[in-house]
């Protein structure tokens, strides 16, 4: 099985038990979560920057990594007010679209290209997303 395969899930998997977590922060307070998990992200930044010495000096790189980051978190406040508002199985869902978004966004600007079997799995993961997300 390919690296990139196996990482993918890895993601999944942290992002599915992490997010199940902060639904239950978010229940008392999606302000609480969103602080502590960038917080976090700053330590753990700060150590991965000393650590690795890692260092970019190209300003498109930075500019992309800004946008990025603010993008990100952004998204992730609006994440956890969304599952202080509503039930997790409707709005984790609805947010994993985000991959579908990027896929699009590759093929049209990176000029990555999909097999005609991958197409099908993302139009079947839509398809599973929009019927998890139907609420009665």
């Amino acid at each position: 099985m390919d690296i990139a395969v196996i990482l993918g899930l890895l993601v999944a998997i942290f992002y599915g038990v992490g997010t199940f977590f902060a639904k239950i922060v978010c229940e008392k307070n999606p302000l609480f979560q969103w602080i502590v998990v960038n917080i976090v992200g700053i330590i753990l930044s700060i150590f991965i920057i000393i650590k690795y010495k890692v260092m970019i000096t190209d300003q498109k790189i930075i500019m992309y990594a800004i946008i990025s980051a603010i993008l990100v978190v952004i998204g992730s406040l609006i994440l956890y007010y969304a599952l202080y508002k509503g039930k997790a199985s409707i709005v984790v869902p609805i947010s994993s679209i985000g991959p579908a978004i990027t896929i699009i966004l590759s093929i049209l600007f990176l000029k990555e290209s999909l097999t005609t079997t991958q197409m099908i799995g993302v139009f079947l993961i839509l398809v599973g997303i929009i019927l998890l997300s139907i609420s009665k």
